[in-house]
């Protein structure tokens, strides 16, 4: 997130070789990435005109083992200009036979951090485009380490290279229920209290699910710049509202969804479920800067 920032600064200033340098040596120290950060240097040489940079930047990038989702680059319309070339369509043909292969065999999992000794246990669904390693990183602060036990589920529902989405609302339960029945049994965690978290699309499936009477397992939930189906929310309030459900979402006045977030807290009273809303001013689609703090101000709500 940090490093894209930067990159797009750079840009709007039209540095754009302190911007190549930049992304080059990412390359170099994070690997697993190069698919993203080729994305973004073809995308940069294109904007220059240099369209055979941009190809062999893709090439490479598949050359390391490494792919997209095709619907990623047909559908950029930073890349639009690379489509009558042939050897983007051997880029987008060679994409989807790595990314059908990979589909094949993604399954749900889950991985633990912090205390196992916490009496608060949280479940934290990753966002759109993002894997449970990566995920996992954002609660790694050492006062949540300290405060909580974690079990991040990773979906099934592959999305791109080491990515994953939740897009699939009927597999992403099964997933979660899945993973999190694994999760407390393998770690004796009956008598704990337990929330349910998420960010972005995540935190619209963590909100979806305890909210339902028909999903035992949660009724807590806290949102993290949540990217809500309305819709579909409506729905379940209307027909299978879990009469306990209480919930927190944190979220930013810069955020896209921000708007989306002040309908679906009106349906909430509506409905009366217990949500406490709080507001960054300034903040995006991204985490709090002072997230642990803002993390124990949710779970005392919640848990209240």
């Amino acid at each position: 997130m940090e490093l894209q920032r930067q990159v797009i600064d750079l840009v709007d200033k039209k540095a754009n070789q302190e911007a190549f340098s930049l992304m080059e040596q990412a390359k170099e120290r994070f690997p697993e990435k190069r698919d993203r950060l080729g994305h973004w240097i073809a995308s940069l040489y294109v904007l220059e005109g240099k369209h055979q940079e941009a190809l062999a930047e893709l090439q490479d990038v598949i050359e390391h083992g490494l792919w997209w989702n095709p619907e990623i680059l047909s559908t950029d319309p930073d890349l639009s200009t690379l489509k009558p070339y042939a050897e983007f369509n051997t880029i987008l043909i060679e994409c989807k036979r790595m990314y059908e292969a990979e589909k094949e065999s993604a399954h749900a999992y889950y991985s633990t951090l912090g205390n196992n000794e916490a009496e608060t246990v949280l479940f934290p669904l990753h966002w759109k485009g993002s894997n449970i390693d990566d995920f996992s990183k954002q609660w790694s602060d050492p006062k949540i380490m300290r405060d909580y036990f974690m079990g991040f589920p990773q979906s099934s529902q592959l999305f791109s290279y080491q990515c994953y989405s939740w897009d699939d609302l009927t597999t992403a339960m099964n997933d979660v229920k899945k993973t999190y029945q694994t999760f407390t049994q393998q770690h004796h965690l009956s008598e704990k209290v337990h929330i349910m978290a998420g960010a972005s699309q995540g935190g619209n499936i963590a909100t979806q699910m305890s909210l339902r009477a028909d999903v035992e397992e949660f009724h807590d939930f806290i949102a993290i710049v949540p990217a809500f189906d309305l819709k579909s929310l409506k729905e379940t309030l209307t027909n299978q509202r879990d009469p306990h459900a209480r919930g927190c979402i944190i979220t930013g006045d810069q955020d896209p969804y921000y708007e989306t977030v002040l309908e679906a807290v009106q349906l909430f009273q509506t409905y009366q479920i217990p949500c406490k809303l709080i507001v960054k001013e300034g903040m995006g689609h991204v985490f709090p800067a002072d997230f642990p703090d803002v993390l124990d101000e949710a779970v005392r709500y919640v848990t209240d």
